[in-house]
């Protein structure tokens, strides 16, 4: 039986913005990207968060790689 994923409310998740088009940005792995955002719910669920997707689109790096969403406000970048 699969164990339920834990849930942190304190997450913006992707119904909480609803801009067309989500950056993803990486400075030290020289990546940036332009995600659109019904597509991202199409493959995550309204329901996931930001620090969810970022950590499924990391490099092996890691945390040290840097991702961040430019949209959302300075409290949650790296979440």
């Amino acid at each position: 039986m699969a164990r339920p994923e834990p849930v942190n409310d304190l997450d913006p998740r992707l119904r909480d913005h609803r801009e067309p088009i989500i950056e993803f940005i990486c400075h030290p792995c020289h990546r940036h990207c332009a995600l659109e955002r019904k597509l991202l719910v199409k493959a995550f669920g309204a329901g996931a968060s930001f620090a969810v997707i970022r950590r499924r689109m990391q490099t092996p790096e890691g945390d040290k790689c840097g991702a961040h969403f430019p949209c959302l406000s300075e409290r949650y970048r790296g979440s």
